[in-house]
């Protein structure tokens, strides 16, 4: 007897953690409920290093499709205009173990990515990719009806309802109320609904835990341009603002931007007036603005129901860690699902477990930008390089200032890490954060 699971909504994470799903859990119906009324937060993306290998040989998304439907960008890495360098990288390609020393012409956190400010790479992914590690630059909205048509082809099931409300009992849900009336069943539910969070927050009382002690902003004014005569960036600028920072996202006919801040510091006004100052080709009536709290469930799988995506948990898309995230949750939970996470408790738990410490992982490698970032010394930039605790990250600091790098210690990069030893030295030396009787350049 095959297993009925339901996915609750539709955008990036619903659509993932299904198709995962029906490819991976054997002997599994995937149905996937959403309502095209109700919209998706629609804004470029970034991806990580990991998550093009997991679009196409978990999900099975055949490369030369994807890349003329979605029409992806490449992207190399990021650049941070943060601390005293004019800027530094974050390449996804090059390694701190084979670099870790700084040559005469090359410093202390460079990396190659200038090397691909030549006009050599395509306008879009097409080929073979110009480096060993790689992300994407993608817009939401071919995307998401990308993994629509790819789970439908697979035999998965598409739902256009809203659902009206919750019906839960001991065993947690025991059906979701369609706003047609009608009641939909499942053996295990996925709630990808978002902020909302309908089935794990409203229907089985869930509360978030709140990560604002570490990260303090919780708005995002989002805008951009069609692209005119600028040349494709092939990775993704983070600048240093008054009251937080701002991306680009480059796509191959618009540029993506996006302020990120505290509405402690600063009103949405003076941070779209911000965002428009330092660029002046936005039209200032196209901005939207995302409220945000950084936060995560205290349990992502409760009962029957796991959830996934920002209905699990959200952080300021610094380094573009949500995609990877939805694709790390999704297959973690196929293979407790396999395992008989169904009817185990012990699974579920050992998945909450995992998942927690991903968020406190994510949560300390983020506040790391915040605690030595002085490039600017408005009101929020010294509070936050004043208060950003490093949680997990105090001790690893603390040998860091006191012996300089090294690329093996059990402070940082521990098993799990998305960001590793060499994402740790990335930021500090990036940041040209000193160490006792050492130098940097």
């Amino acid at each position: 007897m095959k297993r009925e699971i339901t996915v609750v909504g539709g955008g990036t994470a619903g659509l993932i953690a299904a198709i995962t799903l029906l490819r991976t859990c054997p002997g599994t119906d995937v149905t996937v409920i959403r309502s095209t009324a109700l919209g998706n937060i629609m804004v470029g993306e970034g991806t990580f290093a990991d998550t093009p290998n997991y679009l196409h040989d978990v999900l099975g998304i055949p490369r030369e499709d994807f890349y003329a439907k979605v029409n992806p960008i490449w992207k190399l890495g990021v650049r941070l205009k943060w601390g005293p360098r004019p800027y530094f990288d974050y390449p996804f390609n090059e390694q701190f173990d084979n670099q870790i020393l700084p040559s005469q012409q090359k410093p202390w956190g460079y990396y190659h990515l200038d090397d691909y400010e030549d006009g050599s790479l395509p306008a879009a992914v097409k080929g073979v990719a110009p480096a060993k590690s790689y992300g994407y630059h993608i817009e939401n909205q071919p995307f998401v009806e990308y993994l629509e048509q790819h789970f439908a082809g697979l035999g998965g099931k598409l739902v256009d309802a809203k659902v009206q409300s919750v019906e839960v009992g001991e065993a947690g849900v025991e059906s979701l109320v369609l706003e047609s009336g009608e009641r939909h069943t499942a053996d295990f539910y996925v709630d990808a609904s978002g902020f909302r969070a309908e089935l794990i927050g409203k229907g089985l009382g869930e509360p978030f835990v709140s990560m604002r002690d570490h990260l303090f902003c919780d708005r995002a004014v989002v805008g951009g341009w069609s692209r005119e005569d600028e040349s494709i960036q092939p990775y993704t600028t983070m600048d240093t603002m008054d009251a937080g920072w701002s991306w680009r996202i480059d796509h191959e006919h618009a540029i993506n931007r996006g302020y990120v801040h505290s509405s402690a510091h600063i009103s949405v006004d003076q941070a779209a007036d911000e965002l428009v100052r330092k660029n002046p080709k936005i039209n200032p009536d196209t901005l939207r603005v995302v409220p945000f709290e950084a936060r995560h469930i205290r349990r992502p799988w409760v009962k029957n129901v796991a959830a996934i995506g920002n209905a699990c948990g959200f952080v300021e898309p610094l380094e573009a860690t949500n995609i990877q995230v939805i694709c790390s949750h999704s297959q973690r939970l196929a293979q407790a699902i396999n395992a008989g996470g169904l009817t185990n408790p012990d699974l579920a738990q050992d998945y909450n477990d995992a998942v927690q410490l991903q968020w406190d992982d994510i949560r300390d490698f983020l506040a790391l930008h915040y605690r030595f970032n002085n490039r600017l010394k408005t009101e929020f930039w010294e509070m936050a390089v004043r208060d950003t605790p490093l949680g997990g990250l105090e001790e690893y600091v603390k040998v860091y200032q006191e012996t300089g790098p090294a690329l093996f210690t059990d402070a940082a990069g521990k098993p799990g890490s998305m960001f590793g030893y060499d994402g740790h030295l990335a930021l500090l030396l990036g940041l040209r954060v000193p160490w006792k009787d050492g130098g940097i350049r």
